[in-house]
C-alpha cells in the first residue's frame, strides 16, 4: 500500500518528457537537458520494473541500493557510468528474478537519470534539536517569538510550524533578508549565515515549537521554469552559466554545489554582496513566491547534472587501457562485437551512446561470462572521455 502510495504520488507529481540532446559542457547543452519537471522520471522507474530492486527512501526492493539516499548526486555521464559499472550483477539479478532486462530510448534515458539525479537534491528531516540550538546560536529568538517566547520585532515565526517544506522558510529569508539586515545592524545583532543543514533543522525545530498538526508542501521546482525566471529576474545580467551571461557574479554553474536547501543557504549568505551590487545598478531586490523559489533553486541545483566536456585524447587512452578494442572489431577475439567506430555510426550524441551501451549491456555480460573476460569498470570521467572519443572517431577526426 505504501509502494502504491509513493508512485501515485510522485507520478501525479509529474508531467513533461526530457527533452533528448548533447551532454558536453556548454550552457546550450544546459538548457537542452533541463527537465520541465525532475519527476517524471519516476513514472520510468515503476514501469521499468526499477522499484523491484531498488528502494526511494525505504519504499521498493532491497536487491539494490535505496536510490534516495543521495547515492546518484553526481552529472549525467558519471550516473551512466554507475550503471554501466553494475550491469553484471545487475543482469544476473534479472535472470535470477526471471524479469526481462528494461532497455530505453534516448529520451527515456535522460528523463530516468534526471529523476535520479533529483532524488539527491532533497535533504533528510531536519534535527529538532539541532535546530533548537541553532536558534538561540543564531540569535533568532531575539526579534522572532516562536511557542510565545521570543521577541516582537520581527514576525511570529509559530505560523511557519504548518509548514513541510524548508522552501516556504527560504522564500521569507529571501524576501525579507534585506530589511532584516537593517534591523540586526541596529540593533547589533550578528547576521547569521547558513551552511549544511541549518535550514532544515532550523524549520524541525519550528515545527515542533509551534505545534501545529496541519502540513503546507510545496510543490516540487521546474528546472526548465527556473531558467525562464533566472532571466526575467535579472540574475543572468550578474551571473554566468556555463560562461553565458554577466561578469559581475560568478559563474554559478561552475562555483554553485550542494543539495536545495544547501544552494538557498548560499543565497541567503551572499545576500549583502548581492544587494549592495544590484543597488550599484540601479536594480531592485526581486521578489519571490514560493512556487518560484522552488522553481530557481531546482534550476541551480541542475547545473551540477551536465557533465564537463569529455576529453577524446583521454577516451582514446581509456578504449585501450580497458580493451574495448580486443572485442570489438578485432579479427582475432573469440567474442563476436562489432566496431565501435561502426556501431556509434548513427549515434550522434553521448545520450544516444549510453543509452546503447545499456541497452547492449545484457548481451555483453553473457559473452563476457562466456569468455572469462573481465568487466571494464569505468571511473571518474572515463564514460565522458570514452564517448567524446568514440563520437570524435566516428568522423575521422584525429583530435
Amino acid at each position: 500500500m505504501r509502494r502504491r502510495l509513493l508512485l501515485a504520488a510522485l507520478s501525479g507529481l509529474a508531467a513533461i518528457v526530457l527533452e533528448a540532446g548533447p551532454a558536453a559542457g556548454g550552457h546550450e547543452t544546459l538548457s537542452i537537458l533541463l527537465p520541465a519537471s525532475p519527476l517524471e522520471g519516476s513514472r520510468l522507474f515503476a514501469a521499468k520494473g526499477c522499484l523491484g530492486c531498488h528502494a526511494v527512501h525505504g519504499e521498493g526492493g532491497t536487491a539494490g541500493p535505496d536510490l534516495g539516499r543521495s547515492t546518484l548526486n553526481r552529472p549525467l555521464l558519471e550516473i551512466a557510468a554507475v550503471m554501466w559499472n553494475h550491469a553484471p550483477g545487475m543482469e544476473h539479478l534479472f535472470q535470477e528474478k526471471h524479469v526481462r532486462r528494461p532497455t530505453f530510448e534516448p529520451p527515456e534515458m535522460a528523463s530516468l537519470l534526471a529523476f535520479l539525479y533529483y532524488l539527491g537534491s532533497l535533504d533528510p528531516p531536519g534535527d529538532g534539536d539541532r535546530g533548537a540550538l541553532l536558534f538561540r546560536q543564531k540569535g533568532c529568538q531575539a526579534c522572532h517569538a516562536l511557542g510565545g517566547r521570543g521577541g516582537s520585532v520581527g514576525p511570529d515565526l509559530t505560523s511557519y510550524s504548518r509548514y513541510a517544506s524548508p522552501l516556504f522558510l527560504t522564500t521569507a529569508l529571501w524576501n525579507r533578508g534585506k530589511a532584516m539586515a537593517a534591523v540586526m545592524e541596529a540593533t547589533n545583532v550578528p547576521r547569521p549565515s547558513f551552511q549544511g543543514s541549518d535550514i532544515p533543522d532550523l524549520l524541525a525545530y519550528i515545527r515542533g515549537a509551534g505545534g501545529s498538526a496541519a502540513r503546507v508542501y510545496a510543490p516540487p521546482g521546474s528546472p526548465k521554469r527556473g531558467e525562464t525566471l533566472f532571466a526575467q529576474k535579472r540574475c543572468l545580467g550578474c551571473h554566468s552559466v556555463r560562461g553565458h551571461g554577466g561578469k559581475v557574479g560568478p559563474d554559478l554553474a561552475v562555483q554553485l554545489r550542494g543539495s536545495l536547501m544547501q544552494i538557498a543557504g548560499a543565497m541567503w549568505n551572499h545576500g549583502p554582496k548581492m544587494w549592495t551590487t544590484m543597488a550599484a545598478r540601479g536594480i531592485g531586490v526581486p521578489p519571490l513566491r514560493t512556487e518560484e523559489m522552488s522553481d530557481l533553486i531546482s534550476y541551480l541545483y541542475f547545473f551540477q547534472f551536465i557533465d564537463p566536456p569529455g576529453n577524446a585524447r583521454r577516451g582514446s587512452a581509456v578504449y585501450k587501457e580497458k580493451r574495448c578494442g580486443s572485442c570489438h572489431g578485432s579479427a582475432t577475439s573469440r567474442v563476436t562485437a562489432p566496431p565501435l567506430a561502426a556501431a556509434v555510426e548513427k549515434l550522434k550524441t553521448p545520450l544516444a551512446v549510453m543509452t546503447a551501451m545499456w541497452n547492449h549491456a545484457g548481451q555483453m555480460t553473457e559473452m563476457m561470462v562466456e569468455e572469462n573476460v573481465a568487466w571494464p569498470v569505468l571511473k571518474g570521467g572515463e564514460m565522458a572521455d570514452l564517448i567524446a572519443y568514440l563520437l570524435r572517431a566516428q568522423d575521422g577526426s584525429k583530435k
